[in-house]
Order: structure tokens, then sequence, then C-alpha cells
């Protein structure tokens, strides 16, 4: 058998071991950046404003062509339905954040959207979409949201059809 022998050739000492605690500062600085840069990424393409018809005209030169919610009453004498062909129809109205005070008017134009039953004066509307240069609020497929005021009035359980009369707690 062979004599051998272990000798230190001196290289340990050209090439100091590097500190894992450094690769482990690094990974993490790197980690909570992703994280960050993601988070940020994915909120910022998602944000929609939501605005009454007031804010909407105070900032309007900043929300034109953007996508947004706009939060109003409809005014009834403003509802117009246009069936233009047997796929294509137009519905026009106007909201107002106060019934009494009707000076603010936002334009709403809805595309190839049915008339709802909901659509009546005084319904609170909610409208996603954007708005044009020519003072149209024009709406997303689907972006017409509508609550009528007296449809969800609480009955007198004496006016019930039944007589049915309120539980006792």
């Amino acid at each position: 058998m062979a004599d051998t022998t272990w000798t230190n050739t001196g290289e340990e000492e050209l090439f100091p071991a590097k500190s894992n605690r450094l690769k482990f500062v690094v990974g993490g600085v790197l980690l909570v950046a992703a994280i960050v840069f993601l988070v940020v990424n994915a909120m910022s393409g998602n944000t929609q404003l939501y605005k009454t018809v007031g804010e909407f005209y105070a900032e309007q030169d900043r929300l034109i062509g953007r996508d947004l919610r706009v939060a109003g009453f409809v005014i009834g004498d403003s509802i117009a339905f246009t069936q233009i062909d047997a796929t294509t129809s137009r519905l026009e109205f106007e909201i107002v954040d106060d019934l009494n005070d009707p000076s603010q008017r936002l334009h709403i134009v809805a595309f190839n959207e049915p008339m709802p039953d909901l659509l009546q004066h005084e319904a609170q509307a909610l409208v996603e979409g954007s708005a044009n240069e020519n003072g149209e609020f024009i709406t997303n497929p689907g972006g017409l949201l509508l609550k009528c005021p007296t449809r969800y009035e609480e009955l007198d359980p004496s006016e019930h059809p039944d007589n049915i009369e309120r539980p006792v707690n």
C-alpha cells in the first residue's frame, strides 16, 4: 500500500469561505422586492375610481377616457330607449346627485343593453364605463346597476294580504 499524506497547500488562505449570512440577506431583499413589485403591479391595473356626479364634473378633464364608476339618481324624463336594428339598441338617461337640484346632469349611454324594469324616476344608478369628449358617459357591457328605492320598502304587517303578524322576540 502506498503511503499518502495530507498536506495543506495554502489554497484556503487565498480563497476564504464566503459568509452564508450575506447570501441570506441578499436573497431576502430580492424576495421582498419581488413581492412588493407583484402587489403594486396587480393593484395598479385593477383600480377603478368611484365618483358621484359632482365629483366627476369637478375632475372632468382628468377623468375623460378613464374607466370609472359614477353613482347618482335617475331623472325619469330623460330615459330614452331606441331599438336601432335586431341586434343593436341605445339606452340613454341622465343621473344627478340631488333630485331637488338637477343642475349637474351626467348623460349616460348604454349600447346593446335591454331596457331594465328598474330604470325609472328616482332609481339609484351605478354605472361603470368611461366619459368621452362629447359629454357622454358610455357604459361598459353589463355596467349598469340599478336599485329602485320603492321596491325595498318595508311592508306594514297590517297590509299583508294573508294578515300575517310579525313574530315577537
